[in-house]
Parts: C-alpha cells; sequence; structure tokens
C-alpha cells in the first residue's frame, strides 16, 4: 500500500493506496470508495466519492502551486510522499534553498476581482492572502507560494479576468 500526504489549504491528510484497482483507500484512517468515472480533456474528472457524483478540475500553475476545483470549492493541494518531504525537510535544514526565486501569480478560473489585499513592495508569508476573486458567486482567495517581496501588481479591483491571466510577481526573499 502506498501512503502519500495531501496538503489542502495548509491541512495535512494521509492517504494510504492500495496497490491493485479496488478503489478503497484509506483518508486519515478512514475509508472511502473512490472511483474514476470519466476523464475530459486535460484536467477535468469524474468521480465516484462514496456512491456520491463529484465533479474535479485539476489546476496546476508555473509557479508550481496545484489547485483542486471540486463541487464550486476552490482550495489550494500539494500531494508529496515521506522520501519527498524528507528531502525538502533535509535541505531546508541544510541552508540550501527549496523555494522558487519568483512566482507568477495567475487566475485559477475566470472571474472578478473583488479585493486586492496586498501592494507592490510589501512582504507576504508563504501562505498569506494576496487577492480575492469571485467566480460563480462564491469568493475564491489566492494564496502566496512562496515567501518574499510584491514586485508587481497587474490585477485591478472591479477588473474581470480570464483563466490564467497574469495578476501578481512575487520575488523570494
Amino acid at each position: 500500500m502506498e501512503e502519500i500526504i495531501i496538503n489542502v489549504n495548509g491541512n495535512e491528510f494521509t492517504a494510504q493506496i492500495p496497490q491493485d484497482d479496488s478503489g478503497l483507500i484509506l483518508l486519515n484512517g478512514k475509508p472511502i470508495d473512490i472511483r474514476l468515472l470519466k476523464h475530459y480533456g486535460t484536467n477535468i474528472y469524474s468521480f465516484s466519492v462514496n456512491n456520491k457524483i463529484l465533479q474535479v478540475e485539476l489546476d496546476v500553475h508555473d509557479s508550481g502551486a496545484s489547485y483542486i476545483n471540486a463541487d464550486g470549492f476552490y482550495h489550494e493541494i500539494d500531494i508529496t510522499n515521506d522520501k519527498k518531504k524528507l528531502i525538502q525537510r533535509y535541505l531546508r535544514d541544510s541552508g540550501l534553498d527549496v523555494e522558487s526565486t519568483h512566482a507568477k501569480i495567475k487566475s485559477p478560473m475566470p472571474g472578478m476581482i473583488i479585493k486586492i489585499l496586498i501592494e507592490e513592495g510589501s512582504h507576504v508569508e508563504k501562505g498569506d492572502k494576496l487577492i480575492l476573486i469571485e467566480a460563480m458567486k462564491m469568493e475564491n482567495a489566492i494564496s502566496s507560494p512562496i515567501k518574499g517581496k510584491i514586485i508587481h501588481v497587474k490585477a485591478r479591483e472591479g477588473e474581470a479576468v480570464e483563466k490564467d491571466a497574469f495578476l501578481i510577481e512575487i520575488e523570494a526573499e
């Protein structure tokens, strides 16, 4: 059984996935029956999760951040395993840089810029909220994938943006 660690919006979950195609996984020890029903295009999937149909869009950005849109809820995710986590911890403890030197934040979906929470020159921590986008009558907060300094804000409040529109650039500190 393979064990992976899934971080969703800063909350960590452990998933144990069997080598067979039974569809039964353990999420924090709780059994969940999950089956892929259909794959649409490059990043949209339809799953059965405990006999409930769920449509999921996976969005991986150039900055390395990954997002998942499930039933209208947008979440930042990171999937790793024990080996990758150990290597990252070793590199961080050794003082070597494991973070990107730049992050170009793009809109994860089409929507309207409601609020810009930072300004050029300000410093942010990894996970700080940068911008609020309204899409499908839901407010979505976009967070910083790195610690750094805001070097460019292209987005403007009240502006409509398309998916993958360039919003903010951050330089790592």
